[in-house]
């Protein structure tokens, strides 16, 4: 090779290398951006999670309420003039008109193994409006007799865990079939109660299921509110008669610490003509041993189980219009009063917006209900070595049927009738309750509910001997009373 040559060689070789050099100083090529992708799987609106082979839906809706009630009629001292008018829940203190505002947010986590469907699943709410309970509140000062302030509640409705058939966490009673569905304003009588279940479901094929699950007894007691009352000690010790100690004197049954959760089972089948449910519940009557005002705790009736049974029927009519349903539900129970009649609050939307009149009168046909009495074996009150656990019986009826006019516009009309039988021989009373109500529903566009309803509500209590009128202990109703309650409602679902 010539000198020529061998300098053409290198002069070539130092670009090579050079070219070669900054080739490996330059950066690789990006790594593909990974973007959420639609997950159609579960149906719409789930999307994967990046990175997971976990799909996702996020949903909830905001609601607004706007509430106008009458106050009940056959009210005690309705005369601001008198002394000793302005008790609790006279009708000078009524609430006419309320508001109440609701944020729902919920999640649905769900993706295949090889066990099957794994599910997670929560929903929790903040809420404000018309409340009595024990949240944060606003507007205490001044807020008048009888009348319950604007408090702010943060609640979780839903946070459970599905997989293998089994069910764990914060749920809907495995017992609830109609909760109200078809109303604005929710049903006493179609319990829609949530509590914490461990349960497991068979699938048997077309839609055919069975289901037995062990449930939280304190989210289904209706009981006295006991609580210590003054300084003397557990010898002696005196009780409350009234705010701590509701309807002791009436011979109410106060429940001991729970023991065993209820069990509850049911059998089911949905289909495309529409769903079916024979339920029932076992709850456990646990008697503390308390034996009127000032008793210490003796006289103790010792354990008894309560019951409850019940049928629902859902019905598609899509034959006169599509979405078009009836509804229909039916509940025995002998000491388990919850299961066939639910007052009690859940998440605030019951006070004020569909009780006789207004919260004060839901909190006093509150203090009526016992789940059982305590008394001697003659019926009087009970003393050492002589003391029982007389259960109270009630039955309800509910229905609804709810008709699509046109796609966008749709109306509901409801019933309901429960008859309530406290232990004979006791100073509890019988309540008898039924309300029928009707709405509309425009959706105008797509996820927006613009609807009104009306219902008439109505209470009826007597003592057990003579069928006397009785009094609530607040001095809120009295005998029978009645009231219209129309909610306006505005909700965004998304």
């Amino acid at each position: 090779m010539t000198t020529k040559h061998r300098l053409l060689a290198g002069v070539a070789s130092l670009i090579l290398g050079s070219a070669g050099a900054h080739a490996a100083d330059l950066p690789g090529k990006a790594a593909p951006a990974e973007y959420v992708r639609v997950c159609d799987t579960y149906g719409a609106g789930f999307f994967f999670i990046p990175g997971t082979d976990t799909c996702l839906r996020i949903g909830g809706f905001v609601r607004a309420d706007y509430i106008v009630q009458t106050s009940p009629g056959n009210r005690l001292n309705n005369n601001p003039n008198v002394p000793g008018a302005q008790v609790l829940g006279t009708s000078y203190f009524d609430q006419n008109y309320s508001t109440a505002v609701r944020l729902t947010l919920n999640f649905d986590a769900r993706s295949n193994t090889e066990y099957g469907l794994l599910r997670a699943f929560g929903q929790f709410s903040a809420y404000r409006g018309p409340f009595s309970g024990t949240f944060s509140s606003q507007g205490l000062v001044n807020s008048g007799a009888g009348q319950s302030p604007r408090a702010s509640a943060i609640s979780v409705e839903r946070a459970f865990i599905q997989f293998a058939g089994f069910t764990a966490g914060f749920s809907a009673s495995f017992f609830n079939f109609y909760q109200g569905d078809l109303q604005l304003s929710g049903n006493f009588a179609a319990t829609a109660r949530s509590t914490t279940v461990l349960a497991y479901t068979a699938s048997f094929g077309s839609g055919f299921s069975a289901t037995v699950s062990l449930e939280d007894t304190m989210y289904r007691r209706y009981g006295n509110g006991d609580s210590w009352y003054g300084v003397a000690g557990p010898a002696g010790t005196t009780m409350s008669s009234s705010l701590q100690r509701p309807l002791s004197g009436r011979q109410g049954m106060t429940y001991a610490g729970q023991q065993i959760p209820d069990i509850v089972a049911n059998l089911r089948v949905d289909q495309g003509w529409g769903s079916a449910q024979v339920m029932g519940a076992l709850h456990q009557l646990r008697d503390f041993g308390y034996a009127g005002i000032t008793n210490v705790p003796t006289a103790r009736a010792g354990d008894k189980m309560g019951w409850a049974v019940g049928a629902g029927l859902r019905i598609n009519l899509d034959m006169l219009a599509r979405g078009d349903v009836l509804w229909l539900q039916g509940v025995y129970s002998d000491g388990a009063l919850s299961y066939a009649f639910d007052s009690q609050n859940q998440g605030g939307d019951r006070e004020g917006m569909y009780g006789a009149g207004n919260s004060a009168a839901v909190n006093a046909l509150n203090s009526l209900l016992r789940d059982a009495a305590v008394t001697s074996s003659t019926g009087g009150a009970p003393v050492v070595g002589n003391a029982q656990i007389r259960a109270t019986k009630a039955w309800s009826l509910a229905a609804g049927f709810r008709h699509f006019w046109t796609p966008a516009l749709r109306s509901a009309v409801f019933g309901s009738y429960s008859d309530i039988n406290q232990p004979g021989g006791t100073t509890l009373n019988d309540v008898k309750y039924w309300a029928v109500g009707v709405n509309t529903i425009w959706s105008p566009v797509r996820n927006l509910d613009l609807g009104v309803e009306v219902v008439y509500h109505n209470i009826r209590a007597r003592t057990q001997a003579g069928g006397i009128p009785v009094i609530s202990p607040s001095n809120t109703f009295r005998g029978q009373e009645g009231a219209w309650v129309g909610v306006v409602r505005v909700q965004r679902n998304f």
